[in-house]
């Protein structure tokens, strides 16, 4: 009779997917984190009545596998609808402009034309046609299937694609911005595919924001568990033989055996613990690049938007700024909120010419910072804020650069199973969101299970 136990390494969203489906299969699970909380990305941060998603931020409307995980577990209706592409603004020429102006609202639109006309209506309009052609209708950050034909392995970038092809204006006054905002990279650091489904996701539109936050999705998750979810419990090694799972040792030394693991690990970490990985596996998974960003949160004591718009603002990096991104609370999760008076702005630190000098800052230092920034582009702010937060995310967003998705396909495809029992789960196996991870831990499930070949 098959042993059915299985060892997960990790407890973010991948692991977390991959125990939770793996538990309605039937199957015993042992879950490893080495951090003192599950979740990863899906984290949350409450103080004062102020509830803050650390990390992940919105529920997107391609998100099938997390919306139906959330259905599953009965939080379904707790999702808050918001216009993420509508409400988004960009500095231009010393005032905001609506991406996506209200035709109704004739100064609106007004900007905005003045806008595309600088970037050049025509080079803007056939930007989002290329866009289009990869994205609408197949669009899915669950899979890499869909943006296969533009990852090409040349050496090339996306800024230095839409340069070539659109022109440097709409590089720099739309691409960016939107690269940077979400993606919390520079366009010269990505691939193209990875900047396609980032942009998509703004052209989009729509997104939704969980009542109390994602973390609530992972604590659901970990009080099924229960005891077999072990945190403050590091692996230092998942040991291999003859290409085949012999166990893992803890950091402590103890060897626990077992013949199926689930590597549910950021990529770094998973080539770290995994010493004798067959190089058919461990290259692709060596071209995962990682950024880091810091984000930080300004609580007000007063209500900064009538709740309608904006959600916040795009700084295109012309102006020298050390974030991109300003989303104001308000717009998008009113529900975590004190009160009707209260508000919060979230920026997000990006780029290495610019993270250095903030990363060791005390999180007192990064808030006057944030404060004295965005006070220059938002000049109703109060002339104080009241408290604030701040979290550093070393390994933030997989970045994607040209090639790496196909490679990664490729090892899926043809050596996903080549050490027998072993099985990788993360964000790194799509397109890096965190849909990506719920659904490669629901499809490593489905794979252990017997349902499917390979993920």
């Amino acid at each position: 009779m098959e042993n059915k136990k299985v060892i997960i390494v990790g407890g973010g969203c991948a692991g977390l997917s991959a125990a939770y489906n793996l538990r309605k299969r039937d199957w015993e699970v042992e879950v490893y984190e080495s951090a003192n909380r599950v979740g990863g990305r899906m984290a949350v941060y409450k103080s004062n009545g102020y509830l803050i998603d650390e990390y992940a931020q919105f529920v997107h409307p391609s998100y099938k596998r997390a919306k139906e995980t959330l259905t599953e577990l009965g939080l379904i209706d707790d999702l808050q609808p918001f216009d993420l592409g509508g409400g988004m603004n960009v500095w231009f020429h010393g005032h905001w402009v609506s991406a996506f102006p209200n035709p109704d609202d004739a100064d609106a639109v007004a900007a905005n034309k003045e806008w595309i006309d600088y970037m050049g209506e025509d080079n803007f309009n056939a930007f989002v046609a290329y866009c289009a052609k990869y994205c609408d209708g197949k669009f899915y950050e669950g899979s890499t299937d869909w943006m296969m034909d533009a990852d090409k392995d040349d050496g090339s970038n996306f800024g230095e694609f839409v340069k070539e092809n659109f022109g440097e204006r709409v590089l720099e006054y739309f691409v960016q911005p939107v690269v940077a905002s979400l993606g919390l990279e520079y366009p010269e650091k990505c691939g193209v595919a990875f900047g396609l489904q980032i942009v998509w996701t703004v052209l989009v539109g729509g997104a939704a924001v969980l009542k109390g936050g994602l973390g609530r999705l992972a604590t659901v998750i970990a009080d099924m568990l229960g005891d077999r979810l072990h945190v403050n419990t590091p692996v230092k090694e998942i040991v291999l033989q003859n290409n085949k799972v012999k166990g893992i040792i803890l950091a402590s030394g103890e060897f626990v055996e077992c013949d199926k693991v689930v590597c549910a690990t950021p990529a770094p970490v998973a080539l770290k613990i995994i010493p004798d990985l067959p190089d058919v596996m461990k290259k692709p998974i060596e071209r995962v690049t990682l950024c880091r960003t810091i984000h930080a949160t300004l609580f007000f004591d007063k209500k900064l938007t009538d709740g309608k718009k904006p959600v916040g603002g795009l700084l295109p990096r012309q102006l020298g700024e050390p974030f991109c991104t300003c989303l104001f609370q308000s717009s998008r999760n009113p529900v975590a909120l004190p009160d009707d008076d209260s508000d919060a702005m979230s920026v997000f630190y990006f780029g290495e010419d610019k993270l250095p000098k903030y990363w060791d800052m005390s999180e007192e230092e990064i808030l006057e910072d944030t404060f004295a920034t965005v006070k220059k582009y938002f000049s109703e702010l109060p002339d104080h804020y009241v408290g604030g937060h701040v979290v550093k995310a070393p390994m933030a967003n997989y970045t994607m650069r040209n090639g790496c998705p196909s490679a990664i396909k490729e090892m899926r495809d043809k050596h996903y199973t080549d050490v027998e029992g072993l099985y990788f789960a993360g964000d790194y196996m799509y397109t890096g969101s965190y849909e990506s991870a719920i659904n490669c831990g629901y499809n490593v499930a489905c794979c252990i299970n017997g349902e499917i070949e390979r993920i």
